[in-house]
């Protein structure tokens, strides 16, 4: 792919996502059925976790996924060194633990959903442990991304 392509590529990619955000922010959540859950939070499902677990955790309301999840994004693609060669898969789902304060547990960032391509899929870990500690709410608003799921893109 040329530079020229690489570049348009990019920034309709940036610009697709700022619009996805700004709509999300606005609560045009009716005008896309079924896209916005891929936007980027998820709560994660009995099966990516203990039982246990599950019981304890709780999804976000809107106004609070709409408020943080746009946030914990961009500190991610701060530290998001992508591999060599060219990006053509799914985004992958990342399960995420953290401690009050925004701290990512160590060992608990697991994919949940492949990209489909293994070195991608650990570059996203890699970035959400070095963009550590997370913006996140505190107080009784933290407790649902005490463990979410979190779709990352480009």
């Amino acid at each position: 792919m040329g530079t020229g392509k690489l570049f348009v590529t990019v920034f309709v990619a940036v610009l697709l996502a700022n619009a996805l955000t700004v709509l999300m922010l606005f609560g045009a959540r009716g005008l896309l059925p079924g896209l916005l859950p891929d936007v980027g939070w998820s709560a994660p499902s009995a099966s990516s976790r203990d039982a246990a677990e599950s019981s304890t955790s709780t999804a976000p309301s809107e106004e609070i996924a709409s408020r943080w999840v746009p946030a914990i994004q961009e500190r991610i693609r701060q530290f998001w060194v992508h591999p060599a060669g060219t990006w053509e898969g799914n985004a992958p789902v990342v399960n995420v633990q953290l401690e009050p304060g925004g701290k990512v547990i160590t060992n608990q960032v697991q994919i949940v959903t492949s990209s489909g391509n293994p070195m991608f899929d650990q570059s996203v870990v890699n970035a959400i442990y070095d963009a550590s500690p997370l913006p996140v709410p505190s107080g009784p608003d933290f407790e649902p991304f005490r463990d979410f799921n979190l779709v990352l893109r480009p």
